[in-house]
């Protein structure tokens, strides 16, 4: 099957193209579209609904009317004097508040570029404001706006940048100043904020790509046709998984679209430097353009598909997680890689027909083998002291594991974020009232009868002798009384451990404890939802890693036909992860004394390393394998796989490296964490594991690496002639 697709693509490669620019063109005009209506970055959505938080989320939307997909938006009204409120600007306030819930935001004055779709159902709107606390002294007020929209979606940020003002100017009027955090406050000015390091973020991963590729090719195109193709087929692949959001019902979150363009652009750089080197093999030794190009896709295929199905299967897994963000990432992921696995193996080896040695030009260096580069030199020293290059690379990566039995979870994802008016005004805030003021926490009551203040009374009580609470309002009844809310401000942030540990454990247990008889309490907002969120992954992280591993190893038994060899290589992946995990919990734990990593951090640093690094490992065996078949001894064949297959993989993890590493000049830990975790594990991936500890292991346990697949028959193929002189060829 492979070998007839990858026929049809090398004998008639200009049509391959050609039906590519139509698909890809197609998909990515409705990811521009369509994109929009199935994000998210409702967190709450994404929890079970057997969860505490989820079950208050939903209450709150059926008894308050709280709608889906709110966030709170805190505003501080102060005097422009900086002199306490008077009674008659308190009145003032109360008079701006009413006046925010009825203003209607003005689509076509909203700052966004012309032909940006859906524009007046994206803006998001004010659907509730309520009083809230007065500071010390009467230096300031607290509004509190329940604001429906994507806070990620620019023309949302738009929309409140357009209420901000007018809540200016109408403040002014009183001789009062506002100002605004949280919710899609905070994301405006943080967009606004780190504009330009997003845009220096992107130039730097496509200057190393093109950098790096011209460095190991020589060839302008053969740094830019890649990244081209990819970047394509990128975006067609977002445009399928809209597609099928919008077909299957479903919503993603709103990283998403980063996570996917990440991942295939990582695989597809892979794919396309495998497919590179091998036609450059080729090429040397006299193939035509096409020939070239069917003979590498050939052979490259096979291990492309099967490291591809091995993502496949690794982010798969997250079908079966509690918490719904895994949940739809997973199959999401898993469909774009498969889109980038049929471009690996049609539109790559398509655009090697087309362009042939024009890839590598002006430069002829390519066309000289080199003998004894630094490939060959470290392949003939792996043959030569297997056991000690296996042993120093162990040590070394068990010694890093050693640091990731101390990680810590962080939930806060604006840590290290840039300074905004938005973060200074919580500042403000933490420090006149709580850290948790900007941000309350709701408890909920559901009763079987009627309820009245005096039957609520016990609950507050008892809810403000929790140590860690701060203020606590005055129950809220529905109309049917059957219902009632309970406002609460936490002393710490709502996103960090102390507030997450407070919500699951001593504010739960005093309101389910108090609660009126014959009614239900329910602890809801931030640090409920997150402290469900951190209970539900770590259930997914024990659920999904093993299943992982399990399916990758029958990848590896399938494509390498041995039960040997899949062993070491699951022990090569796991020390991977764990090394790289224990790398970040040193450099952010131990040296940066953050709080912990980022939540999100090991589960999808354990998918992409296994995966990535399981990439590496077969082609780098595949090659082994081959060898050893081709009649070399062991050795011969550990030092000629090295050489040959060793820059290849060095070029896709540097590149791929590069490519992460660029995260790190984000404002926020979490984006700063994900970056070096991935760049580290890509390059313990590429240049240790898979060039130093595979080929030495393999080395140690020989032939038998391959068993049972020698004892079914399989024959060795005949020894390759090398070294033929290039000749000139179309």
């Amino acid at each position: 099957m492979l070998r007839h697709i990858i026929n049809l693509a090398t004998s008639k490669p200009k049509r391959v193209i050609a039906l590519w620019v139509v698909v890809v063109l197609a998909l990515s005009s409705i990811a521009s579209l369509k994109g929009h209506e199935v994000m998210t970055d409702d967190t709450s959505q994404f929890l079970p609904k057997s969860s505490e938080s989820a079950q208050a989320t939903h209450f709150a939307q059926e008894a308050f009317g709280q709608q889906e997909g709110t966030t709170t938006v805190t505003a501080l009204v102060e005097r422009a004097d900086g002199a306490p409120l008077t009674a008659a600007d308190r009145a003032h306030v109360a008079k701006l508040r009413s006046g925010l819930a009825a203003w209607r935001i003005e689509a076509a004055r909203l700052d966004v570029p012309d032909g940006t779709p859906d524009v007046e159902d994206r803006t998001g709107r004010i659907v509730a404001t309520a009083a809230g606390p007065l500071a010390p002294g009467a230096r300031f007020e607290l509004v509190a706006l329940q604001w429906k929209a994507n806070s990620t979606d620019a023309v949302a940020q738009s929309a409140f940048r357009q209420v901000r003002d007018r809540a200016q100017r109408a403040a002014a009027a009183g001789d009062l100043r506002v100002s605004f955090t949280g919710g899609v406050a905070s994301a405006s000015d943080q967009a606004q904020a780190d504009e330009f390091e997003t845009g220096l973020q992107s130039a730097l991963l496509l200057g190393s790509v093109v950098l790096l590729s011209l460095l190991f090719f020589r060839g302008p195109l053969a740094a830019i046709v890649p990244l081209v193709a990819i970047y394509a087929v990128a975006s067609a692949a977002f445009g399928l998984i809209v597609l099928s959001a919008l077909a299957f019902g479903f919503d993603l979150s709103v990283g998403t679209p980063e996570t996917v363009t990440v991942v295939l652009v990582g695989i597809g750089i892979d794919y396309f430097l495998f497919l590179l080197f091998r036609a450059r093999e080729r090429l040397r030794a006299g193939d035509g353009r096409r020939a070239a190009a069917a003979a590498a896709a050939g052979r490259v295929a096979p291990v492309i598909a099967s490291a591809a199905l091995a993502i496949v299967v690794a982010f798969a897994t997250l079908g079966l997680a509690e918490f719904g963000e895994f949940r739809v990432l997973g199959p999401a992921i898993a469909i774009s890689v498969l889109m980038m696995l049929l471009a690996g193996i049609t539109l790559m080896p398509a655009l090697v027909a087309v362009t042939g040695r024009a890839l590598f030009s002006p430069s002829r260096a390519w066309m000289v083998e080199a003998s004894d580069g630094p490939a060959a030199r470290l392949g003939r020293g792996i043959a030569r002291r297997p056991r000690r290059s296996a042993l120093i690379v162990a040590a070394v990566l068990i010694a890093l594991s050693t640091a990731a039995l101390g990680t810590r979870m962080s939930y806060d994802m604006t840590v290290g974020a840039t300074e905004t008016a938005t973060t200074r005004t919580a500042d403000r805030i933490a420090a006149s009232l709580s850290k948790g003021a900007s941000d309350p926490q709701q408890v909920y009551v559901k009763a079987g009868r009627a309820l009245s203040r005096a039957d609520l009374e016990p609950l507050r009580r008892s809810l403000a002798r929790v140590e860690g609470v701060g203020a606590v309002g005055d129950p809220v009844l529905t109309a049917d009384r059957r219902g009632a809310r309970v406002d609460l401000a936490l002393q710490a942030e709502s996103v960090t451990k102390a507030a997450l540990d407070i919500a699951r454990g001593p504010l739960r247990d005093a309101a389910h404890r108090a609660a009126p008889a014959g009614s239900t309490a329910m602890v809801g907002g931030t640090a409920a939802i997150y402290a469900d969120v951190s209970d539900s992954v770590q259930s997914d992280m024990r659920l999904i890693f093993p299943i992982a591993v399990l399916l990758i190893g029958v990848i590896l038994v399938v494509t390498l036909r041995s039960t040997v060899a899949p062993l070491y290589l699951l022990g090569a992946v796991a020390l991977e992860f764990t090394a790289t995990l224990g790398a970040a919990v040193v450099v952010f734990q131990m040296l940066g004394d953050q709080a912990g990593v980022a939540f999100t951090l090991p589960l999808v640093l354990f998918l992409f390393v296994v995966a990535l690094g399981t990439d590496y490992n077969i082609l780098m065996s595949a090659r082994l394998r081959e060898e050893m078949l081709a009649g070399r001894s062991v050795r011969d064949a550990v030092g000629e796989a090295v050489r040959r297959v060793g820059p290849a993989i060095w070029a896709a993890g540097l590149v791929l490296a590069a490519s992460f590493a660029t995260l790190m000049l984000a404002s926020g830990q979490a984006s700063k964490q994900l970056g070096f975790a991935m760049a580290f594990g890509i390059l313990v991936a590429s240049l240790v594991v898979s060039t130093i500890l595979v080929p030495a292991m393999t080395a140690l346990v020989g032939r038998r690496a391959w068993w049972p697949g020698r004892a079914t028959g399989e024959r060795p193929v005949p020894p390759r002639i090398e070294g033929r002189a290039p000749q000139p060829v179309g």
